[in-house]
């Protein structure tokens, strides 16, 4: 016989599980800023009291969505190790499984901004667990992050385009045209380092 407890969490689940899936749907028609706790609830069927049991606000419920889609992209990348050449194509196949998911949460319209913490943590994260390339290029670390930060964003926009595009090409072919030029972007930046240094500093690099 069931206990009270696993009851009690059977019907946390479904209530989250509720307001998610009510949450993605109210996005496919407005962003989430216009989105009210009490249109939230009709189309989830729940009261307003059991919303507030467990967020303050439907931003709240929007950032802890995005993050768990994020953290789980990001220990997918950190499961495959050190293989740089599988990891942009493998990652962005993963973000194609969830596309939708992804472009409500993640890649939406309205939050296509360089500066949003989601929005970073996907393909820094990425970087990082993919190449060590500041390390294995001997970039000091401030080129390092200015180094960064331009292929950040051109590598966010391309994704952020495919993703709203419906992932229209194949993932092994962006992950192709994505670390050609992200291996240019910091194969300049390692010669100018070399060129203003004589490359000195490189132990300095990202740890």
């Amino acid at each position: 016989m069931e206990s009270r407890q696993g009851k009690e969490n059977q019907r946390v689940r479904l209530t989250k599980r509720l307001l998610r899936e009510s949450l993605l749907s109210l996005l496919g028609e407005k962003p989430v800023e216009r989105i009210t706790v009490k249109e939230l609830c009709a189309a989830a069927q729940l009261n307003r009291s059991t919303f507030y049991n467990y967020y303050q606000d439907v931003q709240g419920l929007y950032a802890e969505m995005a993050s768990e889609l994020v953290d789980a992209l990001l220990e997918y990348v950190r499961e495959m190790g050190e293989r740089s050449e599988e990891i942009l194509r493998a990652m962005l196949e993963h973000i194609r499984d969830r596309q939708e998911a992804f472009a409500l949460l993640i890649y939406n319209g309205a939050y296509m901004d360089f500066t949003c913490p989601i929005q970073r943590r996907v393909l820094e994260g990425t970087i990082r667990y993919a190449q060590g390339a500041g390390r294995a290029m001997q970039i000091p670390e401030k080129q390092w992050r200015y180094a960064l930060d331009y292929v950040f964003m051109g590598g966010d926009g391309a994704i952020c385009h495919w993703v709203q595009r419906g992932c229209d090409l194949e993932p092994a072919v962006l992950a192709q045209l994505l670390e050609e030029m992200m291996r240019a972007s910091l194969e300049a930046a390692s010669h100018l380092c070399g060129a203003e240094g004589g490359g000195a500093g490189a132990q300095d690099g990202p740890g």
